[in-house]
Parts: C-alpha cells; structure tokens; sequence
C-alpha cells in the first residue's frame, strides 16, 4: 500500500522508488567505475613512460647516449617516442570512453530527467 505525505501527493519512499533508485545507484556505480578504469589506465600508461624515461636519463646516462642511428641517441629517440605515447594514450582514452562511458552516462542522463519532461534540456 503507497504512503502519501502531507500534501496527498505518493510518498517517494515507497517500493518502486526505492527499486528504481537501486537501480540508478548501480548505474551511478558502473559509471564510476568504467571511469575510474580508463583514467588510470591512460595515466599510469603516459606517466609511467615519462617516469621510466626521466629514471633513466639520471641514473644511466651512459646508456641514454649511445648512439643508435648517425647522431639519434638513444635518450633523442626515447623524448620523441614520449610524444607518441602521450598522444596514443589520450587517442586510447577517447575511444574506450566513446565506447564504454557514454553510453553508461547516457543511460543514466536519461534514467534522471525521463522523455517528455525538459527534453530540451537533456541533448
């Protein structure tokens, strides 16, 4: 049996609300968590990289300065392959986020602001 508040307007708090707000609560989690995924994965890719390239420029610099090809060192090749990390790192996160948090986000947009109420302003 619905409760009614004061107002003689359906409580919110009755069982499909709270079905319904489970289920949003889940979405909201799944979000987090594709989110979540995805930062750290770009991150930990593009900063590791640096990292690995910064450790050893100080500590082998020897190494970072041999010669690999006429005058391209090593440490040259490794700061230009820096570039390419980085841009393959945010071309990665843009695509997995077109893929799996969008349409997360999407599902979850519409679950809060449901068709035909403020339409316009859910684009």
């Amino acid at each position: 049996m619905p409760r009614y508040d004061s107002y003689g307007r359906q409580a919110p708090w009755d069982a499909a609300y709270a079905h319904e707000t489970h289920r949003h609560d889940d979405d909201l989690t799944a979000l987090r968590s594709a989110y979540r995924v995805l930062r750290r994965i770009s991150t930990l890719t593009a900063l590791g990289s640096f990292v690995v390239y910064v450790v050893l420029s100080c500590h082998a610099p020897g190494l970072m300065g041999s010669k690999i090809i006429g005058e391209l060192s090593l440490g040259m090749a490794w700061g230009v392959l820096q570039l390419v990390v980085t841009f393959a790192a945010v071309s990665w996160y843009g695509r997995s986020a077109q893929r799996s948090v969008d349409p997360l986000a999407r599902a979850v947009r519409e679950r809060a602001v449901p068709a035909g109420r403020n339409a316009g302003a859910a684009r």
